[in-house]
């Protein structure tokens, strides 16, 4: 479960910096020459992505019992992923309902990845 979830997360990782740079990043710079605002999407693009590989590797460490999180620390990659996942869901319910229908796959793999964290908690 550990290592499903952990490949699971790096490849969504990797898929959201690259996307990032192709769709949100291509699309504000062709919309504006304000620098600060084309630098912020890029930077939040990466940011997501770039934790979203940490924590991966940290399940893939822990399959492979290069380092051991217990106690509270065992839920902070979990944590971690629900607190992205939540702050999606606010915000589109709140601002942009229209986020639902291009990410619902991303929806189901997130929850997939969820129950994969779930089940691997020791």
């Amino acid at each position: 479960m550990e290592l499903a979830a952990g490949i699971l997360i790096l490849i969504l990782s990797i898929l959201h910096i690259v996307y990032g740079e192709m769709q949100p990043v291509a699309n504000v710079s062709k919309a504006t020459d304000d620098r600060n605002l084309i630098g912020s999407v890029r930077v939040m693009s990466l940011q997501g992505g770039i934790l979203l590989f940490a924590v991966g590797l940290i399940h893939i460490f822990q399959f492979f019992d290069v380092i051991s999180l217990s106690g509270v620390a065992a839920y902070f990659p979990l944590g971690i992923i629900l607190i992205n996942l939540f702050t999606y869901i606010f915000v589109a319910i709140w601002k942009h309902r229209e986020l639902f229908s291009i990410a619902a796959f991303q929806l189901v793999v997130f929850m997939v990845i969820i129950i994969l964290q779930i089940l691997s908690i020791r």
